[in-house]
């Protein structure tokens, strides 16, 4: 999704994951299989991921939500968050569930990118932010372990809630350019296409 960078490149990009992870996966999957190949094979999958996931989903709630996700994400400013450049710049599904999947996955990555700009402007680091995140299965799918840990200090747990607030802050912004209604509908359909997709299955569960 990155294009033609290297795996250290794309490594730095995933900031979230410990140095080192993504690079040994990119560099693994780019001894097996040609990267065009690879990005085809992964929004054809996402693409039936989507089909076959939300296909009973209500279309009317899906266009909608379509539809103002595609106004977020044309406001959008480029060369601020490399995996929501990459995802613009590949052609849009034309099947409706697989489109309304893919402004969902702009839109996540929308915020990861604004987020890891809100956490490094508090001076956390990576492993510090996932840390004090949703638990410790998530820190651990991360690739952080014991060694990674800081202690657990009134100034840490104050940065990480100035981060969640400012990152809020940030998105909001964004999606101003909707109207109530737009917005509004966003906001039914992610929660409509959020409850309707698969739990997450963390490793070891």
């Amino acid at each position: 999704m990155l294009g033609a960078c290297s795996p250290a490149e794309v490594d730095e990009a995933f900031f979230f994951f410990k140095s080192g992870l993504i690079a040994g996966v990119v560099e693994a999957a780019r001894t097996k299989a040609d990267q065009g190949d690879i990005l085809a094979a992964h929004l054809g999958s996402a693409d039936d991921f989507a089909d076959a996931t939300y296909g009973s989903v209500d279309p009317a709630v899906l266009a909608a939500f379509d539809d103002a996700s595609s106004l977020v994400v044309e406001a959008l400013p480029t060369g601020q968050w490399p995996l929501v450049d990459g995802y613009r710049a590949q052609p849009v599904p034309v099947r409706p569930t697989a489109s309304a999947y893919r402004g969902a996955v702009l839109l996540r990555e929308l915020r990861g990118g604004v987020h890891r700009h809100a956490v490094e402007a508090v001076g956390l680091s990576a492993a510090v932010a996932c840390q004090f995140d949703r638990g410790d299965d998530y820190y651990r799918l991360h690739g952080f372990g014991d060694a990674d840990r800081v202690p657990e200090t009134r100034a840490t747990l104050a940065a990480r809630v100035q981060a969640e607030e400012a990152t809020d802050a940030a998105v909001a912004e964004l999606l101003s350019v909707l109207d109530t209604t737009q917005l509004e509908n966003l906001v039914t359909g992610a929660e409509l296409l959020a409850s309707s997709g698969p739990g997450v299955v963390l490793p070891g569960n």
